[in-house]
């Protein structure tokens, strides 16, 4: 392993080296007291209990590819009736089955088990659920149909002993055959990135994504019929060398900071046995430029949320009519007949709807401070979706909303900066994927909630007036070019309407320097501050004070 002399593993590793996960008995379970190392094996199944809440029980079923057959959808609504139990769609295209108790969960599990629905290794430290673009496959611009790679991948892993809850953290793998995806997958562990070398159809290789960070370019091509074999070698890489100490500084980014992307590939080479062919031409871009939303596809699902009737409805469908049923990264469940789909390029690409991601929140999660899937409604978001911009909502920093991962990012919190303690939004803005793929930077810490609007109507203001088409080009031209300090001025006297023609120009010129100075200048004038932070944090109670 990479760790030094001094390494201690982490209690987690601890438990793995007392009993295998693979080992752990079911049978043995005591479901009325569970304590954090029963939660822990039992997490490998997919059954999960927080201390914070231990009367409530959850399971999250696995849906690699997001692909769920119509037999599987009408089992599902109907245990869901059978039991009083919510159903919400993940961010990773999975099903999750909320309200069970400790009497029902494991004859529940049991009776998952029993229709061939799989629940294993889809939390905790496993190869979580493989995803891909919901319409791989069925369009013209997917180069590589991933589905059946997605199969091969599995026979790796899954119901393997070896793999089962072994690695040191959880590890995200997306697979992307389509020029224009209509998610942002650079947040995963591992992106299989579609990719030409010599004329020839691919992936490029990238590694190391997480909540709060994009995948790195590790300068490997990998061929359609090498992907399970190079996908192999990097979970070795990830089982030998990854990190056990402190669970914060787990995932395969930290041990990329530990050796370097340079070791780590030869590394992978060394693993997989052959010589590697260094990166192609990326032919994946950026998700904004997708037509999806013109196609016609019914869609299912609300922030999540979808009810037992209605996936018995879409099933009912998808048997009746021969569809396509799809789970999503979008936390949609879409019902389509790719006979149907007449692909048209929009005239303008602002026709084409935002999404908004939203983590399950407080009503499931107890990390949450919102109730995010249901405090979503009461945000002013349709300006944005209908603009084309695509949003994140997580209730914690955890960033199960993909907050880093979308052009506008949320994370419900509390404040009393601004008065008494009131419900607060810290701002994350300016995600980019390819090329050159970055995560959201941080804009504001703490925007009460009830001022919101106003900041979301400046950034959309800008946005039209930069005439771009999609927010990602307004954000690599212009957001990308601007550090945070710069930008909270901007928006903070935006806010007060003290922005002037002069300076409108410079920032749309993104004169950086001539822009700050600008801005510091004009807080000054009614100011009394002298350092720029202090001018801002003035600047923040002039414009939220309650």
């Amino acid at each position: 392993m990479a760790q030094n002399s001094s390494f201690k593993p982490n209690k987690i590793e601890r438990l793995k080296a007392n009993l295998l996960p693979a080992n752990f008995n079911l049978e043995s379970v005591d479901w009325q007291n569970p304590n954090e190392t029963l939660r822990f094996y039992l997490k490998n199944y997919g059954i999960y209990n927080s201390k914070l809440r231990p009367a409530k029980w959850m399971l999250r079923l696995r849906f690699d590819g997001g692909i769920i057959k119509a037999n599987i959808g009408h089992t599902i609504a109907n245990i869901t009736k059978k039991h009083n139990l919510e159903v919400i769609i993940t961010a990773r295209a999975q099903i999750e089955l909320h309200n069970l108790t400790s009497q029902n969960v494991y004859p529940i599990w049991q009776e998952l088990k029993r229709n061939d629905i799989n629940t294993m290794q889809v939390l905790t430290d496993n190869i979580r659920a493989i995803i891909t673009d919901p319409l791989d496959g069925y369009v013209a611009d997917c180069k590589i149909a991933c589905q059946p790679l997605i199969q091969e991948l599995q026979q790796i892993f899954i119901d393997n002993p070896e793999w089962l809850g072994t690695l040191p953290r959880k590890f995200n793998t997306a697979l992307i055959g389509r020029k224009t995806p209509s998610f942002n997958p650079w947040g995963n562990d591992l992106l299989f990135a579609l990719a030409q070398r010599k004329d020839e159809w691919g992936f490029n290789i990238y590694i190391g994504g997480k909540n709060s960070a994009t995948a790195q370019d590790v300068n490997i091509f990998c061929k359609a019929n090498e992907a399970a074999a190079i996908f192999k070698a990097i979970l070795q890489l990830y089982k030998k060398f990854g990190l056990r100490g402190s669970r914060a500084k787990t995932r395969l980014y930290h041990l990329i900071e530990e050796l370097s992307i340079t070791k780590i590939r030869n590394l992978i080479e060394k693993l997989y046995g052959k010589t590697l062919q260094p990166s192609g031409t990326l032919m994946m871009q950026s998700s904004q430029h997708n037509i999806d939303s013109l196609l016609p596809i019914k869609r299912y699902g609300d922030f999540g949320n979808i009810s037992a009737d209605a996936l018995n409805q879409a099933a009912s469908k998808a048997k009746d009519k021969n569809c396509i049923l799809r789970l999503t990264p979008h936390q949609e469940l879409w019902l389509f007949n790719p006979k149907e789909f007449i692909i048209v390029q929009p005239k303008k690409q602002t026709s084409i709807k935002g999404r908004v991601t939203a983590c399950a929140g407080s009503h499931y999660c107890p990390l949450s401070l919102w109730d995010i899937k249901s405090d979503s409604k009461q945000l002013p978001l349709e300006m944005l979706i209908n603009n084309g911009i695509s949003v994140g909502f997580s209730g914690c920093l955890k960033g199960c909303g993909r907050h880093h991962h979308s052009n506008i990012g949320l994370v419900g919190l509390r404040t009393n900066a601004y008065g008494k303690t009131e419900r607060a939004l810290r701002i994350f803005i300016g995600s980019l994927q390819a090329p050159n793929p970055k995560p959201a930077k941080l804009l504001f810490y703490a925007v009460p909630e009830r001022k919101i609007a106003n900041l979301f109507n400046a950034i959309l203001q800008d946005f039209k007036e930069s005439n771009f088409n999609t927010f990602e080009e307004f954000t690599r031209v212009i957001l990308d070019k601007l550090d945070q300090e710069t930008l909270m001025f901007w928006y903070l006297l935006h806010q007060l309407n003290k922005i002037d023609t002069q300076t409108q120009k410079l920032f749309f010129n993104t004169n950086k320097d001539s822009l700050k100075e600008a801005l510091i200048n004009i807080t000054q004038e009614f100011l009394d501050d002298n350092s720029a932070q202090d001018l801002i944090v003035s600047l923040s109670h002039k414009v939220w004070n309650s």
